[in-house]
């Protein structure tokens, strides 16, 4: 299906959906499942197309927090002004500050402040957002709120807002506030990665990978347990993690998928260690394909060089 029809089928859909959902259920939580994060300009379509429908609404939060979410569009996008723009539009139509639409609203703001470089101010906005959300009784967005003070916090403030959050997951009877854990575990296990506590960043990465089964997301898995195999290369179990490794390019070959350079990547440095020649057909490949990664070009320069130099090595 072409983008230009993906659009419009989903666009029909979102009216269809906004058709029923007026007339009662979790309008908040049926917006926010139409969310496609890899797609923000197909989200920012479907939340626009919901706009008439939000001003009729009966529930004084479905607006604003709507609007919140066309922020995050632009956002995603790196149109901070247009984001905050919008964000002061919401702003305009919330009357009460302990209210669904201002965590929502104080989320998006310190989310746009984040990705725009302004990491100190976007915590207190996490920081208030939590705060609000547990006033409200929102476990849904108090994890949300934790778990991004966690991601902008220093690394050694990262796990006490990871350990808050986990706990209001895994206690809430909220299921898509129990929806964040595998993200929570995720995270975790990273943050111990980074602190050279790899047996326990492996048990935390194993969870991870045990919930996403659970949930039947093929994708999250296959990232879930690469990160079980870069953990078990930290600890010197290499064939272990070679065995992840090939059987997570095995499974995109045999689908006739494009292979992941990020599992191409770990199977050069698993082949390196063990000094194997196949390594830098390995890195060759990663190349290939992480060179055109932008987030990795701007952001990890080196890493790429390495992956070329070693390349060159036969």
């Amino acid at each position: 299906m072409s983008r230009k029809y993906k659009l419009i089928f989903l666009v029909t859909f979102s009216l269809f959906f906004a058709s029923a959902g007026s007339k009662g259920g979790d309008e908040i939580g049926e917006l926010l499942d139409l969310w496609d994060y890899s797609d923000p300009a197909a989200s920012e379509l479907l939340f626009v197309s919901l706009t008439d429908v939000a001003r009729q609404s009966e529930n004084a939060d479905y607006l604003p927090v709507l609007i919140t979410q066309l922020a995050r569009t632009n956002s995603l996008r790196g149109r901070f002004k247009l984001a905050h723009e919008q964000l002061d539009q919401a702003k305009s139509l919330i009357s009460e500050q302990t209210s669904l639409a201002w965590a929502f609203l104080l989320l998006e703001r310190g989310r746009t402040n984040n990705s725009a470089g302004s990491r100190l101010e976007a915590i207190d906005y996490f920081k208030e957002a939590f705060r609000i959300a547990e006033i409200i009784g929102d476990d849904y967005l108090a994890v949300d709120a934790a778990h991004m003070v966690a991601m902008t916090e220093t690394l050694e403030n990262q796990m006490k807002w990871n350990v808050i959050a986990l706990g209001i997951a895994e206690n809430s009877k909220n299921e898509r506030a129990r929806d964040w854990l595998g993200s929570l575990y995720n995270n975790m296990a990273w943050t111990l990665f980074e602190q050279e506590e790899h047996e326990k960043a492996l048990d935390l990465f194993e969870r991870a990978v045990e919930f996403r089964r659970s949930k039947d997301n093929p994708k999250r898995l296959r990232i879930a347990r690469w990160a079980v195999a870069r953990a078990l290369r930290e600890l010197g179990r290499l064939d272990e993690a070679l065995e992840i490794q090939q059987s997570l390019l095995s499974e995109t070959e045999d689908r006739g998928l494009a292979a992941d350079g990020y599992v191409l990547e770990e199977l050069a440095e698993l082949y390196l260690i063990k000094n194997d020649p196949v390594a830098s057909d390995f890195f060759a490949r990663a190349y290939g394909i992480l060179s055109t990664d932008k987030w990795l070009v701007e952001n990890e320069p080196e890493r790429l060089l390495r992956l070329k130099k070693r390349a060159l090595r036969n």
